[in-house]
């Protein structure tokens, strides 16, 4: 198959009336072009096929625009979900978005940071509950680095996250059913600090309300350790039970189906995130939305201030969630 000559910046200068350097800087998003030129430069881009050579551009400049972003899996609803949210604000403020995979190893973490830095990136955006605090410290030590979705906050890392007050707020209503015997699901994972959090917050809010939680940990998201564990907690009486995550809130569903167990009739679920898949009203779980966009959004804002060189103090944004009361969360009978 024959392919076309690659059109070059001068190409498209020539075809949208400009110099070479104002193509340049309309194409990078640089603020000192009029609007007039920078639609010119565009279309002209457009009509040609022109393709920026983000490398070059690198090299021919001290700054960037490009924002890295290490996300844990890609495929995971959530992950998947903050990541098309990230590319719409970056490129809505002109930014370039270089995204990469760390799955749940530190060693692939450390590989996707060095592809990350090594590509230039100006910025490194974590979307991940299972990152090694060394790959956070290894890719702080290059360029400033912003958590998202994340389950804890550090000081030395700029974070956005959901308002913890919105995972008390589950347990809360837990509770405010009626439940006093309330399962809690927890992760061994070593790596999972978002997780870990999160289950945190469930249990103190429990104690706090005058419940005893009964944990069920798991070292995966899934799997028969967690199943047995749940088979436990309804033999000791549980009639609920609390998850870190909607997927978590599926596969016990699953397991309570095969035994013949109803919900909320026998055993009640709730989860957390409301993303993808499971925000279905098919589903109609009850669980904590998480303000996906938002979250996206404020990230990518800080971002842009980090690429401008701002040195503000770290920070640390908290975004409202959503209860959604759903389906999968009872009354018992005695509460009216």
């Amino acid at each position: 198959m024959p392919r076309k000559k690659r059109a070059s910046i001068i190409d498209v200068a020539q075809a949208a009336g400009v110099s070479q350097a104002t193509a340049s800087r309309a194409l990078s998003g640089h603020p000192a072009v009029s609007s007039q030129a920078r639609v010119a430069v565009r279309q002209a881009a457009a009509r040609l096929g022109y393709v920026r050579n983000l490398g070059a551009a690198g090299i021919a400049s001290s700054s960037t625009t490009t924002v890295g972003l290490l996300v844990r899996n890609i495929g995971h609803s959530f992950y998947g979900k903050v990541a098309e949210e990230l590319q719409a604000h970056t490129d809505e403020l002109g930014l370039e978005l270089l995204i990469t995979a760390g799955g749940d190893s530190e060693e692939g973490q450390m590989q996707a940071i060095n592809n990350l830095v090594g590509h230039g990136v100006g910025v490194v955006i974590v979307a991940s509950g299972r990152v090694s605090n060394e790959a956070m410290q290894y890719a702080a030590s290059f360029v400033p680095l912003i958590t998202i979705g994340c389950g804890e906050t550090r000081p030395e890392f700029d974070s956005v996250r959901i308002d913890p007050a919105y995972e008390a707020m589950l347990a809360q209503k837990v509770v405010a059913y009626g439940h006093r015997k309330v399962a809690v699901t927890a992760t061994s994972h070593p790596l999972a600090a978002t997780l870990h959090a999160r289950t945190a917050t469930f249990i103190t809010q429990l104690v706090v309300d005058g419940v005893q939680p009964h944990i069920v940990t798991s070292h995966s998201d899934y799997g028969e350790d967690l199943f047995d564990g749940i088979d436990r907690a309804i033999d000791a009486g549980c009639t609920a039970v609390i998850t870190g995550s909607d997927l978590i809130a599926v596969k016990i569903l699953e397991h309570l189906a095969s035994r013949g167990i109803t919900c909320p009739e026998q055993m009640s679920v709730t989860g957390f995130d409301a993303t993808g898949p499971y925000s279905s009203p098919l589903l109609n779980l009850t669980t904590v939305a998480q303000p996906v966009r938002e979250l996206a959004r404020q990230t990518v804002l800080l971002a842009q201030e980090r690429l401008a060189g701002s040195e503000a103090r770290n920070a640390s944004i908290l975004v409202p969630g959503d209860f959604i009361e759903g389906g999968t969360l009872g009354r018992l009978p005695e509460v009216k």
